[in-house]
């Protein structure tokens, strides 16, 4: 249960609820009844709307406009989530992550926290560059130097900024105690 009380629509003051409205109208929520209260780090970020509408531009521009790729973007996102024990976040963002083509075992490694197998050298680069980084802090030469040959300077720099914005949605949805919405799956639920 989240330390934070649901925010109704009827409760919220005009920039709330202009940040709920934004939110709400992605496609991803489109299927939700009027009304619902924010999920996810939304939930807490309508608190502070002039904040969390300068995390939408942020969010804007390393989720749709970086030069990282998506296929492994999402695969960053979950690594992180997963470090993170974030619920919330490994639980959509795994889903992506396979939407982008990223394979089911290797999601399933990430989940129980075992080293994937990839076929891919990009994303063996990206995911033990995202791993090394979040769960030390820092990169050793050869990490460093493998996702550098993958993706080079600016993208390299893209996806520093990707996983920092996510460790804060991961910082938040902790600090909360926000979980995933009823009806979805519980990714670590041995974990409570």
């Amino acid at each position: 249960m989240s330390r934070l009380a649901p925010l109704s629509p009827s409760n919220m003051s005009e920039a709330q609820q202009d940040y709920y409205d934004t939110i709400m109208s992605r496609p991803v929520f489109g299927s939700l009844p009027e009304g619902t209260p924010l999920g996810g780090p939304f939930h807490a970020w309508v608190r502070s709307p002039d904040l969390a509408a300068s995390f939408a531009e942020y969010a804007s521009y390393v989720r749709t406009k970086s030069d990282v790729p998506n296929r492994l973007r999402e695969l960053a996102i979950i690594t992180v989530g997963r470090i993170w024990s974030s619920e919330v976040e490994f639980a959509s963002h795994s889903v992506a992550a396979l939407s982008e083509g990223i394979s089911g075992s290797i999601v399933e490694s990430i989940r129980t926290r075992k080293a994937p197998e990839f076929e891919n050298q990009d994303e063996e680069a990206v995911y033990r560059f995202a791993h090394q980084l979040t769960s030390q802090y820092q990169v050793d030469d050869g990490i460093y130097s493998a996702v550098i040959d993958q993706l080079g300077e600016k993208a390299l720099v893209e996806l520093i900024g990707l996983m920092g914005f996510y460790v804060m949605v991961c910082m938040t949805l902790n600090t909360f105690q926000i979980p995933v919405r009823e009806g979805v799956p519980r990714p670590f639920p041995e974990e409570s």
